[in-house]
């Protein structure tokens, strides 16, 4: 594979791309997040928004094929071709990654998922063309000849200066500590439960939640309301939301949720946290449970567990305060609580892709649950 665009998926490993067929085409496509780059297999693994599974692989040959073709004739326009089944599109892309000799068995539906990364990465860009057969107008990619200029991903939803630095200096260890952890990740996963409630009782009261939060956002604007808010902090303090004015309950939820669809992690934490009453645990449930493939729950349990993850000899996390007497951190600002979830996000994010490289389908909450239960 082409080293430049190598580095790119290993940089954007775990983030989420609208598909720039949306705004070229008009169509819906899904939005994609590159779970991980598996370098010894020789394959990128992606998902889609509304799926939880991972889509079939997307091997290195498949984007060299399409590069080769591509970069041929840098003028020319090639029909997409995507079809589940063969016979392809004459000069298709999709006929052309799968011409023989064929390196895989089977044929499945790539070439759009291919472009889409090749896109991003400032490679071919999307326009019109005609079918060779039928002279029908049809979706189409040619080669960029300008090349990008640097290795950083186009339009992020927000600067991740901050991620990559963290990321650089940590990822290897954290790497490590998931490694070391495999099979009490997994064990812990299996066994998540808690008030004497089954796993499968606890799933479902917290989806149950997650899927109020969706409810609630669609109903009122983006906002939650009051009723949404007691049953997420009922669900997991056993009280209601501390504010009961619906009211400013719905003005501080919109304004933070308005942040989390930026991407300001941050600055949404910050806004919840800046009611009285809501501390990060609390702030976290509201958030994580909006969006389980992406965000988690931060609290005392997950801290805890974290707290051997170290590097030159000092913990990387923050462990919140425990009800139970459990060993916290005292004395730490709202603003310094608010940095700390962004980076347990990525911590996570971090152990959630290596476990899924061994075989797992997890989510961020998925990892996040493991977490909890190695934390008591």
């Amino acid at each position: 594979m082409n080293p430049r665009l190598l580095q790119w998926l290993k940089e954007n490993e775990g983030k989420t791309f609208e598909s720039p067929r949306k705004t070229v085409f008009g169509r819906r496509p899904q939005d994609f997040t590159i779970r991980f780059v598996d370098e010894e297999e020789k394959r990128v693994r992606i998902s889609f928004s509304r799926k939880r599974t991972l889509a079939r692989p997307l091997y290195f040959w498949m984007f060299d094929r399409t590069l080769e073709y591509l970069e041929k004739n840098p003028e020319t326009t090639y029909p997409i071709g995507a079809r589940l089944q063969p016979p392809h599109p004459r000069e298709s892309i999709e006929g052309e990654i799968w011409k023989e000799p064929k390196p895989y068995p089977s044929e499945y539906k790539s070439a759009p998922h291919v472009l889409d990364i090749l896109a991003h990465a400032g490679y071919i860009k999307f326009t019109y063309t005609l079918d060779r057969d039928t002279k029908r107008k049809v979706q189409g990619a040619k080669y960029c000849t300008n090349k990008p200029k640097s290795n950083k991903p186009p339009s992020p939803p927000r600067p991740i200066t901050s991620k990559v630095q963290f990321l650089k200096k940590y990822k290897e260890t954290i790497t490590k500590w998931a490694q070391d952890h495999q099979h009490e990740i997994i064990e812990n996963r299996l066994n998540y439960h808690w008030k004497k409630q089954t796993r499968k009782q606890c799933e479902q009261l917290r989806n149950q939640v997650a899927k109020a939060i969706t409810q609630s956002r669609i109903k009122n604007n983006g906002a939650l309301d009051l009723e949404t808010l007691d049953k997420i902090i009922r669900w997991g303090f056993g009280m209601k939301y501390p504010n009961q004015d619906p009211e400013k309950a719905q003005k501080v939820t919109r304004k933070a949720f308005n942040n989390i669809d930026e991407g300001k992690i941050q600055e949404a934490t910050l806004t919840l946290m800046n009611v009285k009453g809501l501390g990060i645990s609390r702030v976290t449930k509201i958030i994580g449970l909006s969006d389980q493939e992406n965000l988690c729950i931060y609290d005392s349990r997950v801290g805890h567990a974290l707290r051997d993850l170290t590097y030159n000899g000092k913990r990387l996390h923050l462990i919140p305060i425990s009800r139970t007497g459990r060993e916290y951190d005292p004395n730490v600002s709202v603003q310094e609580w608010a940095k700390e979830y962004e980076k347990v996000l990525w911590t996570i994010e971090v152990i959630k892709d290596y476990m899924n490289k061994q075989g797992c389908t997890y989510r961020q909450a998925d990892a996040e649950m493991a977490l909890y239960m190695m934390g008591r």
